[in-house]
């Protein structure tokens, strides 16, 4: 389309707003170059809202014009044009960035075709730096201006119209990223430490694999010697609080930042009115991020000291997760040619990042994913009720082999209205949940409660929302303890971990009173009891990279268990007042770091609790609404076992999932014997 196709459209609306075609002017603008400019004897707040003309076909999108400016604090001034991606007339460039919040008070007005629009701050912010760059013209694709973003007092009529074409848009998205000329990557203001994640960026990259350890191309040892003679930053500088901060922008876990970074054709960096090319994230901020995981290990496992540095505990305890975020959005662009299922991106994406409405989620990664047919078959529907996408992903993900995965990742039997084993968008990462990969797996197989039996699923022959699955109703649970242990979500700081260590008196508490429900002597119950707290798993010392590893296979399982039993029994005896506030166990270097190996594991006790099983009389740790006669129950193919609750309705009996959990004793085939006691189970 032409650049001035579009001004019979906003003549014709404008003449519908004001009624009168003479409060139109057409006029000659010598500052702009530009004998189209619209206008007005009325001052723009004063002018008719912004409404979309809608698109022509499904190939169609909406580009910007971005006209150019002498006065840099000029308002924003736009023209929208329709264009086909399919014969494309003019080059344009894409903006990822953060949308931000948009209310009345906050909102930037700016001139779209005549009119007065608003749009967020940071897109503000993002258009007035590009317009900066050129005394031209500039052609922009901008989701929050291109994609009719329906206002919620239109009517229905309006609203369905626009949420329908959102839908179609947002399937484009894949397309409208790659066609783009380049990519404008907004990471926000300006961020006075950019010149040292430069001299990251300046390092080669055989130079930087000479200290890179995760690839296993260098020890620890020699990668701090390495370290030091380059001029980074070194443990005690203030680098490292900044760096926090920076990648803690929302950017870096934006879920649509994937897709738009990996689609690029030539993406660049804009931080503040700084620009910086492709290579940024990957040589400069997760270089940064590695540097600090060295330190971090450095002084953590090998310093000999018991205390860790402050600035880079705290630095690595914020950073950590968004190292593992950027990490992915990385990979996704080096491995375009390699082959993704959906639920593998899904995976990935639901752990480490986020979306302000949760449908896109998925909708950010249909682009990416190579399941055949799967913009048909997962296709986009903003019209769509969010439970019915949580099931319509589960059924999906059970008809391409994946069943597995979303029990383990589901919404649990909380609300009604959803469908139990519907996928969880809100993910909260905490606890057992996190050990089962896209396919199904707990990780390095250290769990296998279901033995050699493989998963059987069929869709339920009488609930359009049920799953039937075959398994095994092993037991009941009883006697939960009151407290549970914090989410993830919940641990912002380092100190709120700390706070947590009060579960460990809560759990002490339990166990001696739970103790003489069971047979065992108290000592050997307790010992389980600490096991099961942390689901039998460890990171032992020296194992960076390694992974965790069973307690039972660990030769000082149990020096460690009984380091930490010390700990918190004297603790708890203070907190009983049978020991001054005052005191303090003097720990050996060897005690103090069985208690951080301990420590480390309690990321499977999130969001769960500890209870007792009704028939075996063994400790298990349950998610944090279990109730007491939920069952526990073995699916086939399943490794980890499951809390499931008995409902009835016209149909006869069916369950709904609470979540997975950890039985002592039972989580390598023990229980199931030789499998003939198994049965349909129909969850809904």
């Amino acid at each position: 389309m032409s650049e001035t196709a579009s001004l019979p459209r906003a003549c014709s609306r404008l003449c519908s707003d004001h009624g009168r075609l003479d409060s139109l002017k057409i006029v000659t603008s010598n500052a702009f170059k530009d004998p189209t400019v619209l206008c007005f004897p009325n001052p723009l707040e004063d002018r008719a809202r912004y409404s979309y003309v809608r698109l022509g076909s499904p190939d169609q999108i909406r580009i910007l014009e971005l006209f150019p400016t002498e006065d840099p604090t000029s308002r924003v001034r736009l023209r929208v044009h329709h264009a086909d991606l399919k014969d494309l007339k003019v080059a344009y460039t894409a903006i990822s960035y953060v949308w931000g919040e948009l209310d009345p008070d906050r909102g930037r007005l700016v001139e779209c075709d005549g009119l007065r629009a608003y749009i967020q701050p940071n897109l503000h912010s993002a258009l007035v730096r590009i317009r900066k760059r050129k005394r031209v013209s500039q052609f922009i694709w901008a989701d929050a201006l291109c994609i009719d973003q329906v206002e919620k007092d239109t009517t229905q009529a309006v609203q369905d119209a626009a949420n329908k074409e959102k839908s179609v848009q947002v399937s484009m998205m894949d397309r409208i990223f790659s066609h783009a000329e380049q990519v404008i990557i907004d990471l926000g203001e300006e961020y006075d430490d950019l010149p040292v994640l430069d001299r990251y960026q300046a390092i080669s990259e055989d130079s930087w694999a000479s200290v890179n350890v995760a690839a296993g191309t260098s020890s620890l040892e020699n990668s701090i010697e390495t370290l030091k003679n380059w001029p980074l930053a070194d443990s005690s500088s203030t680098f490292w609080t900044s760096f926090r901060y920076f990648v803690y922008r929302p950017w870096f876990t934006r879920v649509w930042v994937i897709q738009e970074y990996a689609l690029a054709r030539s993406p660049v960096f804009m931080i503040g009115s700084h620009f910086r090319d492709e290579k940024f994230l990957t040589d400069a901020v997760a270089r940064a991020a590695q540097h600090l995981e060295i330190l971090y290990l450095r002084r953590n496992f090998y310093s000999g000291k018991t205390h860790l540095d402050v600035v880079i505990g705290e630095a690595f305890f914020y950073v950590s997760e968004k190292q593992e975020a950027i990490f992915r959005i990385c990979e996704t662009r080096s491995r375009l040619s390699v082959q993704r299922t959906f639920c593998e991106l899904f995976h990935a994406a639901t752990t480490y990042f986020n979306a302000t409405n949760l449908r896109d989620v998925a909708y950010a990664l249909l682009g990416l994913s190579d399941d055949e047919d799967i913009k048909q078959d997962l296709y986009v529907n903003y019209m769509e009720d969010q439970r019915d996408l949580s099931l319509r992903i589960s059924q999906y993900l059970v008809r391409r082999r994946f069943g597995r995965y979303p029990l383990y990742h589901c919404v649990g039997d909380i609300d009604i209205g959803y469908a139990s084993w519907g996928f969880n968008l809100t993910n909260t990462r905490e606890g057992l949940p996190n050990l089962i990969g896209p396919y199904g797996l707990s990780r390095r197989d250290v769990f296998n409660a279901c033995g050699p039996a493989d998963w059987v699923r069929k869709m339920s022959d009488l609930r359009a929302d049920g799953l039937t699955v075959r398994g095994w109703v092993i037991d009941t649970i009883q006697d939960l303890m009151s407290e549970r242990m914090a989410f993830d979500a919940e641990l912002k700081t380092p100190s709120d971990v700390e706070d947590q260590s009060k579960f460990l008196g809560h759990a002490l508490k339990w166990m001696y009173q739970v103790a003489m429900l069971q047979p065992l002597p108290e000592s050997e119950f307790i010992q389980s009891c600490w096991r099961t707290v942390v689901a039998d798993l460890a990171m032992p010392s020296g194992g960076e990279g390694g992974g965790f590893r069973r307690l039972r296979e660990w030769t000082h399982a149990d020096r460690c268990i009984n380091t930490v039993e010390k700990v918190v029994r004297n603790r708890y005896k203070s907190s009983m007042g049978t020991l001054p506030e005052s005191y303090k166990e003097d720990l050996s270097d060897t005690e103090a770091d069985d208690l951080r190996i301990y420590s480390e594991s309690f990321t499977f006790t999130l969001g769960h609790k500890l209870a007792l099983s009704t028939e075996m009389e063994t400790p298990c740790l349950v998610p944090h609404n279990a109730r007491e006669h939920d069952k526990i129950v073995i699916v086939q193919g399943c490794q980890i076992p499951f809390i499931l609750r008995t409902y009835y309705d016209e149909k006869g009996e069916y369950y709904r999932i609470v979540g997975c959990v950890y039985v002592h004793g039972i989580m390598d085939g023990e229980a199931i014997g030789d499998g003939s006691n198994c049965m349909d189970i129909e969850i809904r």
